[in-house]
């Protein structure tokens, strides 16, 4: 009987968990179609690159709506029961309150494997492919370039430029290398300690420039203007981006960053955060169990769903005010990460024990 019952509640829940993903993943697609569509209709853009940069859009989305989707699915699951009492006839067959929470956990167990695997690998990926067609291919940027993890590249004419970091916001450009051709022959090389923008040129610190003839290299020379004539925001393909780093890349270029000497509590954030989020859809089917399974002759139902969409969404505010928070330096960025899951445990474990006998109304 007990088998019976879990697998039943497994059923019901996973549906309605897969119900609201694809439901909400509707309504974010539209959202952002009607939220471009100024863009798309200013680059004529044609249909199928839209329909390619949406699908690319999606593994992004996954990630930010699959734990809201486990919060809805599983109260709206217990909704269905408690409609027509079936959680006090399982009870009433010596069905145990455990038993009954064990399908919604591993519902929620199973969301926290598709959002590992989104996070650490889909997501930045396909954002990353994302970003390349919304800059090339829609608003057909004149610069090509990339983020990797040695840093990011661009070509501007025949010049090809590395840098170690890129801040478009700021204007500035760190670690830079200038790889100057004419007529497909290497005639130049700059290098750069950095290079910030004054709103005309770039004013580079350290700089030498190589020139190499037929005859060799010559000695090393100073400048203070790199000989760049594109503006920061020409340069976004190129931008420091490091959402898009699948996670063991992210984790070698943290460990790039720390091996330079380099501080970035932003990255460490990102990092710590990337993996602490992953649990979140297992974290919310525990916070949110409890809250469906009042007995709705008291209006039980009702007020256990409101509270348990509220504890899912005050996670969520948690969780991004402490990653802003250590992003900016304020906090450790290990505390930033993880203090959300640990108070959203706590919570949810003391609700579980305090609620046992709750079911009866």
């Amino acid at each position: 009987m007990a088998s019976i019952v879990r697998w039943y509640i497994f059923r019901k829940a996973l549906a309605m968990t897969l119900a609201a993903l694809v439901s909400l993943i509707l309504l974010m697609v539209v959202s952002e179609l009607f939220g471009k569509l100024t863009t798309f209709a200013e680059y004529d853009t044609g249909l199928p690159t839209i329909l390619l940069y949406l699908a690319y859009s999606v593994p992004q989305m996954i990630h930010w709506i699959l734990p809201f989707s486990v919060c809805l699915g599983i109260l709206a699951a217990q909704a269905a029961f408690s409609r027509h009492s079936e959680i006090i006839a399982m009870q009433s067959c010596s069905v145990s309150l455990a038993q009954i929470y064990i399908p919604y956990l591993v519902v929620g167990l199973l969301a926290t494997l598709l959002m590992a695997s989104t996070s650490f690998y889909i997501y930045p990926s396909a954002q990353r492919q994302a970003d390349r067609i919304e800059n090339l291919h829609i608003k057909k940027t004149e610069v090509a370039g990339s983020f990797t993890l040695s840093g990011g590249r661009f070509k501007v004419g025949q010049d090809i430029y590395t840098v170690a970091n890129l801040n478009i916001t700021l204007g500035v450009m760190e670690n830079i290398t200038c790889y100057r051709f004419s007529s497909g022959r290497l005639v130049q090389v700059i290098r750069a300690e950095s290079a910030r923008w004054d709103g005309n040129v770039w004013l580079a610190q350290g700089m030498e420039v190589f020139d190499l003839s037929e005859v060799g290299i010559s000695e090393a020379r100073t400048a203070t203007i790199l000989p760049l004539d594109r503006k920061p925001e020409d340069l976004i393909m190129a931008e420091t981006k490091t959402e898009v780093l699948p996670l063991p890349e992210l984790r070698k270029y943290l460990q790039q960053l720390r091996a330079d000497g380099v501080t970035s509590p932003a990255t460490e954030t990102l990092y710590h955060s990337r993996i602490s989020f992953a649990l979140a859809p297992f974290i919310i089917a525990v916070l949110v169990i409890p809250f469906g399974m009042r007995f709705p002759r008291a209006g039980g139902i009702a007020r256990g769903i409101s509270l348990g969409l509220v504890l899912g969404l005050s996670y969520w505010f948690l969780h991004s005010s402490m990653t802003g928070l250590g992003a900016s330096g304020v906090i450790h960025p290990l505390i930033a990460s993880w203090s959300a899951n640990a108070a959203a445990l706590i919570l949810a474990l003391f609700i579980l024990i305090a609620k046992r006998r709750a079911v009866y109304g």
